[in-house]
């Protein structure tokens, strides 16, 4: 059993730890283990985040902090930070929300249509809250954008990755294929032209969980930045996994949940809906692809091959949303690259 006492006793005196549970992460540097407490006033479980090698000691430099607080602030449901980075351990104590995803609870046959709607709609309402949220430019999250240097960068990481021509790489040169890029540019474009509001940036079922008292609350907040306010939904909606409990019919009651609950904010970005549902497509084509390619860099740079049974989910996903597009161009073009999107 690790030595947590330091930052324990510091937190709750007199708490005492019985038993660390690491839990299973993703594609991340981070760390997790759940902490069983007793005593001292301390909740029973508690989650300790690990953080990676040479992560400034400063807590104001470490973005989970400043967008916690932030987040916190708008009455997003964050988890609460116990106790600030531990200069010594490298470690951030946080609320323990609970084991339920809502991903798991959406697709669970036991979850009534009343609870599920009840849900969706907490998923509207806080990617609203999200995009209505007021310029706050001390927040780290908004002085960072998915702006063109960005866009380009994950761009070149479809042309290179998402569209090599084997999961065992080599990548493509960046530089290959003037027709995929045209192509993927005027994509890029439909994209950019989108204003820029908050967005969380993982927005997915699995980062949103259902705490005891039937809550939503939402982790992974760290790579907030201003984008465009239909990625998160797209996100959401289209993710490796998402077909399993998200159908056309709660796809199309979030957009107009998130439609009402945006007009009601006082925010009017969608008045026109048709406009909403084809941004929300432009960034369902866009996501897809970013993760095909991020899934491409994990398996072919790092030899990383857990996520490669995602993608032809995730391209179909992008298939379905050139056809609602009604972007023949780009869908043969992708059919003629990869036999994913054939």
């Amino acid at each position: 059993m690790s030595n947590w006492k330091p930052i324990l006793s510091r937190r709750w005196p007199g708490a005492r730890l019985v038993a660390e549970q690491p839990l299973a992460g993703d594609a991340s540097t981070r760390r997790y283990v759940r902490l069983h407490l007793e005593g001292g006033d301390a909740p029973p479980t508690a989650i300790a985040m690990l953080l990676p090698a040479r992560t400034p000691a400063d807590g104001v430099e470490i973005p989970f902090l400043d967008i916690q607080r932030h987040l916190e602030g708008l009455g997003v449901a964050v988890p609460a930070l116990y106790a600030a980075h531990d200069r010594d351990r490298g470690l951030l104590l946080l609320e323990d929300v609970g084991d339920r995803p809502l991903a798991g609870v959406l697709a669970d046959p036991a979850t009534s249509r009343a609870e599920a709607q009840r849900l969706l709609g907490d998923v509207a309402t806080m990617l609203a809250t999200l995009v209505a949220a007021p310029p706050t430019p001390a927040c780290i999250a908004w002085t960072r954008s998915h702006d063109e240097t960005l866009l380009r960068r994950e761009l070149d990481m479809v042309l290179s990755y998402a569209l090599a021509p084997s999961d065992a790489g080599p990548p493509r040169p960046v530089d290959a294929d003037p027709e995929a890029r045209a192509r993927l540019e005027r994509l890029g474009a439909a994209l950019a032209v989108q204003p820029r509001r908050l967005m969380h940036r993982d927005f997915h079922a699995w980062n949103l969980h259902v705490d005891a008292a039937g809550r939503l609350r939402v982790i992974d907040f760290q790579d907030a930045m201003l984008g465009p306010p239909t990625y998160d939904l797209a996100s959401f909606c289209a993710d490796r996994e998402s077909d399993a409990f998200v159908g056309p019919v709660r796809e199309a009651f979030l957009l107009d949940r998130y439609a009402d609950a945006l007009a009601q904010m006082g925010v009017d970005l969608y008045t026109d809906r048709d406009m909403l549902r084809r941004d929300f497509h432009t960034s369902v084509v866009f996501r897809a692809l970013r993760v095909i390619g991020r899934f491409r860099v994990l398996a072919i740079d790092h030899g990383d091959q857990r996520y490669l049974h995602y993608i032809p989910r995730m391209a179909q996903r992008a298939r379905q949303a050139l056809e609602t597009l009604d972007d023949r161009p780009l869908a043969a073009l992708l059919a003629s690259r990869s036999g994913y999107f054939a």
